[in-house]
């Protein structure tokens, strides 16, 4: 509860590394769309960008948390959800839009308990569909790591038809996932060995574990201006190996390895081709092989 003791239906997180130029967007469309009682905490991770004072003196509404040091996306998360006092978090990025009232989203939450997760369908800056929730990554599924991603049927464009509110799914992406308090606590929030990437996908198995459902709910839309890039891959890639290592079987965790580092070996051999006309591709081959069991 607040202080004039109306319940705190929800706790906006969200963590910040200089990306100081997103707020004002994504918190506009916060005030817009969030009529009901919520707080907006933000855990910046030692940006050097101006973020920090920007912040204090244009949106004195938002509970900043300096953290000396950049935690990562899980470590970020877990430190804020530490200040919460919302009934449900809502993980969101700064690089976000809401475009829709999430009334209906913490009415559907309210109204089911067995929801572990609630993801929206995602949009990139020109208004197209872009993937948001997917499979869990099974050694198989990370020799293309696009068959991750929710792609079937009604997934094309993230609409479904005959009026299903909701998909089940395996994961939702970190960017906007929507999941009761309670639970985060129950489950220690994120796990902060993940220090950015598939950390989402790790939380989402421990929901699924627990016995509640990843839901993928496409009536709430936003906007997601950020993405993957390749200088992340060592990230991503040790974020895969963190997950099999949690979660699987050593023949799946061995299987999983080979793969990975195969596919690694293809990107740097790739890269060293096109070195020869492309000066980045060089960089991105040694960014492959230093990603080798990282």
């Amino acid at each position: 509860m607040d202080e004039e003791g109306n319940v705190m239906k929800l706790s906006i997180i969200i963590v910040n590394y200089n990306g100081g130029h997103f707020f004002d967007a994504c918190l506009r469309s916060i005030a817009e769309h969030v009529p009901f009682e919520h707080e907006v905490i933000v855990v910046d991770n030692a940006s050097s960008d101006g973020s920090v004072e920007y912040l204090r003196s244009t949106h004195p509404e938002v509970t900043l948390i300096e953290s000396q040091s950049n935690r990562g996306f899980a470590g970020g998360n877990n430190l804020a959800a530490s200040y919460a006092k919302g009934n449900f978090l809502l993980l969101l990025n700064n690089d976000t839009i809401l475009l829709n009232d999430l009334a209906r989203a913490l009415a559907f939450m309210e109204s089911d308990p067995s929801v572990g997760i609630l993801g929206a369908r995602m949009l990139g800056k020109n208004n197209e569909y872009r993937c948001s929730a997917g499979y869990f990554p099974e050694p198989w599924r990370l020799a293309k790591l696009s068959s991750l991603y929710r792609k079937d049927n009604e997934f094309g464009n993230g609409v479904f038809s005959n009026n299903i509110s909701a998909r089940q799914v395996d994961w939702v992406e970190g960017s906007f996932l929507l999941t009761p308090a309670s639970l985060w606590r129950d489950l220690g929030g994120l796990d902060e060995a993940y220090f950015m990437y598939v950390e989402d996908v790790d939380y989402a198995k421990r929901v699924a574990d627990s016995g509640k459902s990843v839901l993928y709910f496409p009536e709430i839309s936003y906007m997601h201006f950020g993405g993957y890039g390749q200088s992340r891959i060592g990230m991503l890639f040790a974020g895969f190996r963190r997950y099999h290592r949690t979660h699987s079987n050593w023949v799946k965790r061995v299987l999983a390895n080979i793969i990975l580092d195969v596919g690694l070996l293809t990107r740097a051999f790739v890269y060293m081709l096109r070195s020869i006309n492309d000066k980045q591709a060089k960089s991105r081959a040694v960014l492959c092989l230093k990603a080798l069991r990282r």
